[in-house]
């Protein structure tokens, strides 16, 4: 399936203010705006946004560390991909997800449901006693964008044992997998004229408000045939419909890349509810695919907040790579667990520098994408990390974390952080202050001493 807009207009050698660029995904993005060819980009603050980026089943622990001084950092072959963005990004060492080790459930579920969170279980289906990071990130913004928060699934939305995000204790976030679902439901709506000034965005709410009124009629009418326990659930989803219809009340501050997105998707790729976007083998088409959607929804300021997650840690061949996945073994995840029985590790190195691949990718599309005076990248505070260090053992320490973006000038960056000793819920109490947001401490209490000096 393929969507497309107007192609650019070119005129008498010069780029018109609609030229793009065609990312490695699909998605359509406008140039960055050059004092040459047209009036100067808008000046004036921007806002500075938070994205996590999770993918699985841990790294190679004694091989992904960079090298050499920490301010002249020589990056290892699994960060490899990452080194024409060295000066933008921070590779943290040394953290620990403390909270998975008593969590008490399966390593899957265990590192699963804390790794953002950083909190004990409930033992109310194995989920934690509070919300994730990025929640109380969007929690303290309080931004004036139609979405809260934005949740991308990169290999099926029935995330499991990997349901990360949650609202609060025991109230997982759900995420979207599909691209067309996703591109439909953000950018249908949006009108953007490049020719007016870079704030100006307009949302057309009224086919989506004539729904909601609609959802939130029928659960009235169903309140007088339920439980009383039932109609505590449909209050409480009443609720949450209402902060939507508020939400969708909000126009947000478009950027000078923002502009309709252009799916271009392979014709075998399946856009079917459960079709490619939940099959592990595409994850090298959906991977580009929900990376630009997330940029371009960042650029239109439909929000600040968004997850970008790999959900598959079982199956997956990687074909693209043209490995021998999973060789003698049922499968990747068993291939895994015997990492530490390898000769030859050559298999597990490229899949865990693929994804180092993707990151960087995700840091080209943001450093492309103008936002006020610099780049998205600019700011923006990117934190990528996988759900564990050693796959193998299901170990919670040393997760390989890379910071990227300069959070609007809050975080320097080109470096190599050690920060042996201090756990995740340090690390997230950092971040909550490196974009303002006050201090605090987060997660189990015991497990954190406040923020960290990176």
């Amino acid at each position: 399936m393929t969507r497309r807009i107007a192609p650019s207009s070119l005129g008498r050698g010069r780029l018109s203010r609609r030229a793009v660029l065609r990312g490695a995904g699909g998605i359509a993005v406008a140039l960055p705006f050059l004092e040459s060819i047209q009036p100067a980009r808008a000046g004036g603050d921007r806002p500075v946004r938070y994205l996590q980026f999770m993918h699985v089943e841990g790294t190679l622990v004694d091989e992904w560390a960079p090298s050499g001084p920490a301010d002249a950092m020589v990056l290892s072959a699994i960060l490899s991909p990452l080194e024409a963005r060295k000066g933008d990004i921070v590779v943290v060492s040394g953290v620990e997800n403390a909270a998975a080790a008593g969590y008490g459930e399966n390593g899957h579920i265990s590192n699963g449901h804390t790794i953002f969170t950083a909190a004990h279980n409930t033992h109310d289906n194995a989920m934690p006693d509070g919300p994730s990071i990025d929640q109380v990130i969007a929690d303290r913004m309080a931004a004036p964008t139609p979405y809260r928060s934005l949740q991308f699934a990169i290999g099926g939305g029935n995330l499991g044992e990997y349901q990360a995000i949650y609202a609060g204790a025991a109230d997982p976030v759900p995420s979207d997998t599909e691209p067309t679902a996703i591109f439909t439901q953000l950018f249908s709506d949006l009108e953007v004229d490049p020719m007016l000034p870079p704030t100006t965005i307009q949302r057309l709410h009224a086919r989506r408000q004539s729904v909601l009124d609609t959802v939130l009629g029928s659960l009235e009418g169903l309140q007088g045939r339920v439980s009383t326990a039932d109609r505590v659930t449909l209050e409480n989803h009443a609720d949450k419909i209402r902060e939507l219809e508020l939400q969708l009340g909000n126009e947000g501050n478009a950027g000078a890349g923002c502009m309709t997105p252009v799916l271009d998707i392979p014709p075998d790729y399946d856009t079917a509810p459960w079709g490619s976007s939940w099959d592990a083998n595409r994850d090298d088409v959906s991977s580009r695919l929900l990376i630009d959607l997330m940029v371009m929804a960042l650029a239109c300021d439909l929000t600040r907040v968004g997850t970008l997650q790999y959900s598959n840690y079982d199956g997956p061949t990687f074909p693209w790579l043209g490995l021998p996945i999973p060789g003698a073994y049922t499968g990747w995840h068993a291939m895994v667990h015997d990492i530490p029985n390898l000769a030859d590790k050559s298999v597990p190195r490229a899949v865990f520098t693929w994804y180092m691949g993707e990151l960087a990718y995700l840091l080209e599309q943001l450093a492309a994408m103008p936002d006020g005076d610099g780049t998205l990248l600019d700011n923006i505070l990117l934190f990528s990390t996988a759900e564990m260090g050693d796959g193998a053992s299901h170990g919670g320490w040393s997760l390989p974390i890379v910071l990227g973006g300069r959070a609007g000038g809050a975080l320097t960056t080109g470096r190599h952080s050690n920060q042996s000793g201090h756990t995740t819920g340090d690390l997230y109490a950092t971040f909550v202050q490196l974009l303002g947001l006050g201090d605090i401490t987060f997660g189990a209490p015991e497990l954190t001493t406040g923020p960290l000096v990176l």
